[in-house]
């Protein structure tokens, strides 16, 4: 679970870990038939570390037919399932944008026109009835007052109705937008920040508080074993029950995130370090008194842990300054036994 699902990207994996996914890529890049380039790695890399799971589901279904993966194959699950489709919501979002642009530009440019001709046509009717001194051509010059009138109120009924349809249309793709712009800063599979999202609002918190802020990050203790045993699948169930954890005990004035694979971070405003230590430590107790189980089965898979480092944010620190000492002090309850918390 190394892989943070964000757009873009994100990975996090150790030097070995890493080393170990271009040696199974390569082969299965080469048994494809594939140029060894960004798009055509990205998509085996992935693959081969089993923390995508939308992108192995695609391609076990078309090796299960036998298929190959093409070089244009590949380039549809790269867009769809690494960059999470955003390249054609963002172009969707565009188009219809200009569309809608495109559409009010004519149809106020038409109602200029038919405006202009109007006025000309009143200009003309005036002049007329100036030296009209019959009463059947006063009649057709009061006609055709009362036509063009009826067509400058049917144009304006036009632009109405046109900029009423066009105002529904922005406001649909303002919603496709935010949803966009949300799911470029949410972890798909949790619901919390992913970890460019969490690193901006950190260095924003950084910036704009002085103190009384606390940085928790927390990771699931021998998590491997559980993929290993157990399989993603449950791996991702435990994820997600402890990223539930988080929500409920953290409280109103946090941010809460997925910052790595199976580590979580949580930044706390407004608190006391005492009170940081209370949050973790509730955090931890139910995660560790918790006997999940996996699906349709009464047997638990045992107990699992969470090892915690906090600091507390000193008057001047960078984004880096107080994470570096939050991990270092995650590092120490590693060392020490785990299923504990260090403050840094």
């Amino acid at each position: 679970m190394t892989k943070q699902s964000s757009y873009p990207p994100v990975y996090t994996e150790e030097i070995q870990q890493a080393a170990e996914n271009l040696r199974l890529a390569l082969p299965l890049i080469s048994k494809h038939k594939s140029p060894v380039n960004p798009v055509n790695y990205a998509v085996w890399y992935e693959y081969v570390s089993g923390e995508n799971l939308a992108l192995s589901n695609a391609i076990d279904a078309l090796l299960i037919d036998n298929k190959i993966i093409s070089t244009e194959t590949s380039q549809s699950l790269y867009d769809k399932h690494v960059l999470m489709d955003m390249p054609n919501r963002l172009e969707y979002t565009n188009n219809g944008l200009r569309l809608v642009v495109d559409n009010t530009l004519n149809n106020i440019n038409n109602v200029e026109s038919t405006t202009n001709q109007c006025l000309s046509g009143f200009t003309d009717s005036q002049m007329a009835l100036e030296d009209c001194t019959d009463l059947n051509d006063l009649k057709s010059l009061i006609g055709n007052i009362l036509t063009n009138t009826e067509k400058m109120s049917e144009t304006s009924n036009d632009l109405k109705q046109s900029l009423e349809q066009s105002s529904q249309e922005i406001a649909q793709l303002k919603q496709e937008l935010e949803a966009v712009k949300e799911a470029a800063q949410i972890d798909a599979l949790t619901g919390l920040l992913n970890r460019g999202a969490f690193n901006h609002e950190l260095n924003n918190t950084c910036q704009n508080t002085s103190t009384d802020t606390a940085l928790i990050l927390f990771d699931l203790d021998n998590f491997k074993n559980i993929n290993d045993s157990y399989g993603h699948l449950l791996g991702d169930k435990v994820i997600q029950f402890f990223a539930e954890l988080l929500k409920k005990y953290s409280g109103e004035h946090c941010l809460s995130a997925r910052y790595g694979g199976e580590e979580m971070a949580l930044l706390l405003l407004n608190i006391s370090q005492q009170e940081s230590i209370e949050i973790a430590d509730t955090i931890r107790i139910n995660f560790a008194n918790s006997r999940l189980k996996k699906r349709g089965q009464d047997e638990s898979i045992g107990q699992v842990t969470v090892s915690i480092g906090i600091s507390m944010k000193n008057k001047n620190d960078t984004p880096s300054d107080i994470f570096d000492r939050a991990d270092k002090a995650l590092y120490q309850s590693k060392e020490k036994g785990r299923n504990q918390i260090n403050i840094a």
